[in-house]
């Protein structure tokens, strides 16, 4: 029986290594094609703010709603849109910042989404905060924006943060422009929810285990978890698939040594052996 569990399980881990073969071939073709689409929106050798403002121009005319699509198969729709189907079908803020950090990525910009929350601490609204050659500068892919100084260079997600004036003195310079950078019109932009004061680099309350996480793990560390660095797989639906298949993989290997190991222990002595040790005993004996 034992044995046949782990012929069972032999034949899952192949399965699982096709899979993994199939998604990471799927992976390398989407990360080419992104990669001409990216540099035919923008020169590497522009400025990284001059690239971050043109992947919001091309993501402008791109439907707003949020993306269905799914990667390689409707099973794995809960890793939400790749950044290729955004490319195409455009989505709403979080899909559009996925996009954007993507994109930047392929052209040595690091870049990171950030989750707004409102004024009563629930998650509304997504943007990004990218390295441009002048600090740290945030945009908004929905609503194409971004946060100029007026001596020169970038306001950041701590910037906002500090001093919540700033998202407001945009807003009203570029609706007296009558100026229509984004999606969606900045005459809808909801400033009572969509503020930067409680935004954290993570959604955790997109259940209720991560949102009880988070409240464990802010008890320890504070407001330093607010700023905890995101990782860039957590933009690629492909790479958490293929950790996620790696953990799976993991597991059955362990689960295929264990039965192993007991199948060893609870298997009898060959008849051969038993003489062997009649012999060792006999010679004792006459010894």
């Amino acid at each position: 029986m034992r044995e046949k569990v782990r012929v069972c399980l032999f034949a899952v881990l192949g399965g699982l290594l096709l899979v993994q073969a199939v998604v990471w071939v799927s992976f390398l073709r989407d990360q080419r094609d992104l990669a001409q689409l990216m540099n035919s929106i923008a020169s590497p050798n522009l400025p990284p703010s001059s690239q971050a403002q043109a992947l919001l121009a091309y993501l402008r005319e791109k439907p707003p709603q949020t993306n269905r699509s799914f990667f390689l198969h409707p099973a794995f729709r809960f890793l939400r849109a790749s950044a290729r189907e955004v490319s195409v079908g455009g989505g709403n803020c979080a899909d559009r910042s996925r996009f954007v950090v993507v994109m930047l990525e392929l052209h040595g910009i690091h870049a990171s989404k950030w989750a707004l929350y409102s004024p009563d601490l629930r998650p509304a609204h997504a943007v990004v905060e990218l390295d441009s050659e002048q600090g740290k500068m945030v945009v908004d892919p929905l609503y194409g924006l971004w946060f100029p100084r007026s001596g020169g260079g970038y306001y950041s997600i701590s910037d906002l943060q500090q001093d919540p004036d700033i998202l407001v003195v945009r807003l009203r310079e570029l609706r007296a422009l009558q100026a229509q950078p984004g999606t969606e019109p900045l005459e809808r932009y909801p400033l009572n929810r969509y503020v930067y004061t409680h935004s954290r680099t993570i959604n955790w309350d997109k259940s209720v285990i991560t949102h009880d996480l988070y409240a464990v793990l802010h008890s320890v560390l504070g407001e330093r978890l607010n700023k905890l660095s995101r990782p860039e797989w957590a933009e690629q639906p492909a790479i958490m698939l293929l950790l996620l298949i790696s953990g799976i993989e993991a597991a059955l290997l362990l689960g295929i040594i264990f039965l192993g190991f007991i199948t060893n222990r609870a298997r009898p002595p060959s008849p051969l052996k038993n003489l062997q040790d009649f012999g060792k005993k006999n010679h004792r004996v006459s010894v």
